[in-house]
């Protein structure tokens, strides 16, 4: 079984490499290192919030519509990456709160994003 911080992991370090792949064509996954507290996965999740925050404007029009080869496995739109990707984050998040469930820790409310 994964930990919580490889789950959480999974969908940062996919979301930032999209959002990535998308603007400049460079398919290479970011890899952050293994967190080993909260404070450093909260760290990690900043950082890759911040990437997205920077990258996503520099996103010529055009590529959402243009076809890649994805980290060299799969060939989507640009939209249908991006989409890709949030529909991983929402998967992960579910694995993500099962996970804390099943430790009896109350994960955050979902809506709460602050």
């Amino acid at each position: 079984m994964r930990t919580f911080g490889e789950v959480v992991l999974e969908f940062l370090n996919m979301q930032e490499s999209i959002v990535r792949g998308v603007a400049t064509g460079d398919w290479s996954r970011g890899q952050s290192a293994q967190p080993h507290t909260k404070a450093e996965l909260l760290a990690l999740w900043d950082h890759a919030t911040a990437a997205i925050k920077e990258i996503w404007p520099t996103i010529p029009l055009r590529r959402f519509s243009e076809k890649d080869l994805a980290f060299g496995t799969w060939e989507y739109e640009g939209i249908n990456s991006i989409l890709y990707a949030i529909d991983n984050e929402i998967h992960h998040r579910g694995q993500a709160y099962v996970y804390l469930r099943a430790l009896a820790i109350t994960p955050p409310a979902f809506a709460d994003r602050s």
